[in-house]
């Protein structure tokens, strides 16, 4: 699997510290690519995707297009998967593990985020990245592109996608 955006991509979309270390959101990402991208896109859409991302430019980027004489554009799959990134990273990228057990850093100046606070922030940021995702589901329908209608992820069965509010 090669890795579709790095820290520098999700500073592009979302506010996230420039002291955030590759090894540490690197997880976020993966997870964000596999478990919210891939069954949204079809597997076999997101592996011609993967082993092949130049040619999947405009796809992954995002921009404008044309479609029966109208212009129109999309986000593109790197800002949809740089926001489910960040929503992950919001829910559990605070937690270290230590010698002594799972701790959240702290200091004298700063209190941790409540965690019904990360739930809310991480349903928002979800919700995002799917609204952003349907931008580019019109794309690929437009464009009739093909592993997208054969993916097992249909258009008509995406319509009916939902991130319901976690408790």
């Amino acid at each position: 699997m090669s890795k579709w955006i790095d820290r520098t991509e999700i500073a592009k979309h979302r506010e996230i510290s420039k002291n955030v270390r590759e090894d540490k959101i690197n997880p976020y990402i993966e997870d964000a690519q596999r478990l919210d991208l891939k069954p949204l896109l079809g597997e076999r859409l997101y592996n011609a995707i993967d082993r092949d991302l130049p040619s999947h430019t405009l796809l992954l980027e995002g921009g404008e297009y044309t479609h029966n004489g109208e212009t129109y554009d999309h986000p593109g799959l790197k800002k949809v998967l740089s926001i489910f990134t960040y929503a992950r990273y919001i829910m559990f990228g605070s937690y270290t593990d230590t010698a002594f057990g799972f701790v959240e850093k702290s200091n004298q100046d700063s209190k941790p985020v409540a965690d019904s606070h990360k739930r809310t922030l991480y349903t928002q940021n979800q919700q995002t990245a799917t609204a952003y995702f349907q931008e580019v589901v019109t794309y690929m329908n437009r464009k009739e592109y093909a592993l997208w209608k054969t993916s097992g992820c249909s258009p008509r069965r995406f319509g009916g996608f939902r991130i319901s509010k976690i408790s």
